[in-house]
């Protein structure tokens, strides 16, 4: 159902166009689910929005990006409008962002049904009800009629989820969908989007910088650095191997996977302006030698890297 076939992007930074991705290729069927796994900076929301087609005008994309076989690189703006919020659903990381201050959470989830669907307001509003009652904020918890300054952030998510799914789209996008909420509420509004997503046969694409996430949400994982996608596969496959380094520093970052003592990642994401030539990851890598740092290593069986993790 999506195609993502050698994805780049390149913004206006310093008088430049300084390439944030590069080469970035999957597929997701209908009823899949993916994980795009990576640090703050790695590409995974620039990915997401290249798909939604909201990238600023002076990006400068290459390859393909195929949803239901139509290319939506060639797409205009009125032929993306009619397919984001009906085909594509997109859950942001920051509900406050996302909602609108001024309108209720009732009629905020009416809005989509209204334009997309052609629903009349009271049809509009019913769904709307049951829709907030699905993903947990019926009468007796919210309820339609509440603004979202009165709602917890766990509670704004789910308004920003029922907003998502209000249409029945065949793609819902999540992008770090559980930032800033506790542990608790996280696993909360992760079961809701991984049940909604099977009760209504969606594929789900899920971006978040946890590998413990996606290792109990998604069948298969595409982990970034820099741009590029350095290891990807099925997600018991990814787990089972860790072939790339990064991938295994990741493991030992997650509180989650590494039995309560994460081990940070000496170093930081490249800034895109100065990226290191050859491997992106070899400044920060034990593994890294001369060879690193002279090229890119291509992707085979799953890893770019040329001393990839015997497993």
């Amino acid at each position: 159902m999506l195609e993502v076939e050698g994805l780049t992007v390149a913004l206006p930074m310093g008088g430049q166009k300084v390439p944030v991705l590069s080469g970035v290729s999957f597929t997701l069927a209908q009823g899949g689910s993916a994980g795009l796994v990576g640090e703050s900076g790695s590409g995974k929301s620039m990915t997401a929005l290249a798909i939604m087609g909201l990238l600023p005008p002076e990006a400068q994309v290459g390859g393909q990006i195929r949803f239901a076989g139509r290319d939506l690189l060639a797409a205009d703006e009125a032929a993306l409008c009619a397919i984001r919020g009906r085909r594509i659903g997109m859950v942001f990381q920051e509900p406050m962002t996302a909602l609108n201050p001024l309108m209720s959470i009732g009629a905020q989830v009416a809005e989509p049904l209204r334009r997309h669907l052609r629903l009349s307001r009271a049809a509009a509003a019913a769904r709307a009800a049951a829709l907030l009652d699905r993903v947990g904020l019926g009468a007796g918890r919210a309820g339609p009629h509440l603004y979202p300054h009165q709602l917890s952030g766990g509670q704004r998510q789910r308004v920003v989820i029922a907003m998502a799914l209000a249409c029945g789209p065949d793609l819902l996008i999540a992008d770090e969908p559980t930032t800033a909420l506790d542990v608790t509420v996280q696993a909360q509004v992760l079961a809701l989007l991984a049940e909604l997503a099977e009760e209504a046969g969606m594929a789900l694409l899920l971006i978040t910088h946890d590998l413990g996430v996606v290792s109990e949400t998604v069948a298969q994982v595409l982990v970034m650095y820099a741009g590029r996608v350095v290891e990807q596969g099925a997600t018991a496959a990814v787990f089972a191997r860790m072939a790339h380094p990064y991938t295994r520093a990741l493991f030992a970052a997650s509180p989650h996977e590494a039995g309560g003592r994460p081990v940070p990642i000496a170093g930081q994401v490249p800034d895109p302006r100065a990226m290191p030539p050859g491997c992106a990851f070899a400044p920060r890598c034990p593994r890294a030698d001369a060879a690193c740092r002279a090229a890119v290593p291509p992707m085979r069986d799953g890893t770019a890297c040329f001393h990839p993790v015997a497993g």
